[in-house]
C-alpha cells in the first residue's frame, strides 16, 4: 500500500492523521472509490465531478484544485506500480477546535489510498451472488442525502453487517415509502422481459459512476431501460438481476431473501451487459493511457 496525506507519500505504517480532524470526529467528509485497468485510473473526470458535487453539498470548499488532486492521486498511484490498483480519495474539512460548527476547522485534510487489487472471484459472475433487503432503510433525502458520497457511512455499515449475518454478499436497502434505492455499495438493476430497470436517483441513491455508464451503453445498444421505481415484490419477481460498481463491474444477483431470481442462474442480459462494460473498459484505458501519463509528469 501507499499513502498520501497532504502530497506526502509513505507505507500505511507512517501515514496519519489528527484525532481532531472533522472527518475522524464528525464523518465531516468526502471520498471517493476507483481503480485502476493496467495501470490506468477508470473514470477519473466522472469521479471528480461527483467529488466537488458532494462537496457542494455540504458546504465544503475544497483548498486543492482539480488538476492538482489528479497529479497527486496519479502520483501515489505510480509509487505503487501495481497495473489494477484500488484507490480511495477521502477529503475532509479539516482540524481545530471541537464543535459542530464547520468554521472551526482549519484546512482540508487530503488522504489518498492506494493499493493492489487482486480480480474479484470468479464464482461471483459464474454462480450469482445472494442479497437481503435490509431492515435499516436509506437515509432519506431531507435527513443526509445519499447523492452525496460522504464519510458519514453507518447507515450502510449497518444494512451490510445485518446481511453479514444472515450469509447474504451485501444488501438492498429500501426508502420510507418501501422502494428499491441501492445496495450497500452498488446500484440495483432488473430485468422484465426485455426490458432493463433501475431506479430513478428521485427515489433515494447514488449516482453511481457504472450506472451512468450502463445507462448509457444501454441506450446505444438499442436495449429498452428506464429508470423506474419498483417494490421489493418486483425484484424477487423478476427475470434477471444484477449490481453495479466500479470496482465489482457488474454482478449477478441470483437469490434474494432466500428466494431465487429468475431461473436461479446469471441471465443473458447481465452477460450481455458485463461484455459490452468490458468492451468500453478497454476502449477508454486505450484512450486515455497517454494522458495520464502527462499529468502525472505534470503538477502545475
Amino acid at each position: 500500500m501507499k499513502i498520501n496525506v497532504n502530497g506526502k507519500i509513505t507505507g500505511p505504517d507512517e501515514a496519519c492523521i489528527s484525532v481532531f480532524d472533522r472527518g475522524f470526529l464528525f464523518g465531516d467528509s468526502i471520498y471517493e472509490v476507483s481503480l485502476t485497468y493496467d495501470g490506468v485510473l477508470f473514470k477519473i473526470e466522472e469521479h471528480l465531478d461527483r467529488l466537488w458535487q458532494s462537496a457542494s453539498h455540504l458546504d465544503m470548499p475544497i483548498g486543492i484544485s482539480r488538476k492538482q488532486l489528479t497529479y497527486q492521486m496519479l502520483k501515489t498511484l505510480k509509487e505503487l506500480n501495481e497495473k489494477r490498483a484500488y484507490i480511495r480519495v477521502i477529503i475532509t474539512r479539516g482540524e481545530g477546535k471541537i464543535g459542530l460548527d464547520p468554521a472551526l476547522a482549519t484546512k482540508n485534510n487530503l488522504v489518498i489510498i492506494t493499493k493492489k487489487l487482486e480480480e474479484n472471484p470468479t464464482w461471483w459472475y459464474d454462480s450469482g451472488v445472494e442479497m437481503i433487503i435490509a431492515s435499516v432503510l436509506r437515509n432519506p433525502k431531507e435527513s443526509m442525502d445519499p447523492a452525496v458520497k460522504s464519510g458519514n457511512y453507518l447507515n450502510n455499515v449497518l444494512a451490510f453487517n445485518q446481511a453479514k449475518k444472515q450469509g447474504a454478499f451485501d444488501a438492498i436497502m429500501l426508502n420510507q415509502d418501501g422502494l428499491v434505492t441501492e445496495g450497500t455499495t452498488s446500484n440495483i438493476w432488473i430485468v422484465k422481459g426485455k426490458k432493463l430497470i433501475t431506479p430513478p436517483l428521485a427515489t433515494g441513491l447514488l449516482e453511481g459512476i457504472t450506472r451512468k455508464t450502463i445507462l448509457e451503453i444501454s441506450k446505444n445498444s438499442k436495449i429498452d431501460v428506464s429508470e423506474t421505481d419498483f417494490t421489493p415484490e418486483v425484484l424477487k419477481d423478476a427475470d434477471e438481476c444484477f449490481l453495479t460498481s466500479s470496482t465489482k463491474e457488474v454482478v449477478p444477483i441470483t437469490k434474494i431473501d432466500g428466494i431465487s431470481v429468475g431461473s436461479g442462474k446469471p441471465g443473458p442480459m447481465t452477460a450481455r451487459l458485463h461484455s459490452l462494460y468490458k468492451s468500453h473498459i478497454q476502449e477508454y484505458t486505450n484512450s486515455q493511457r497517454g494522458a495520464q501519463g502527462k499529468i502525472s509528469e505534470d503538477k502545475s
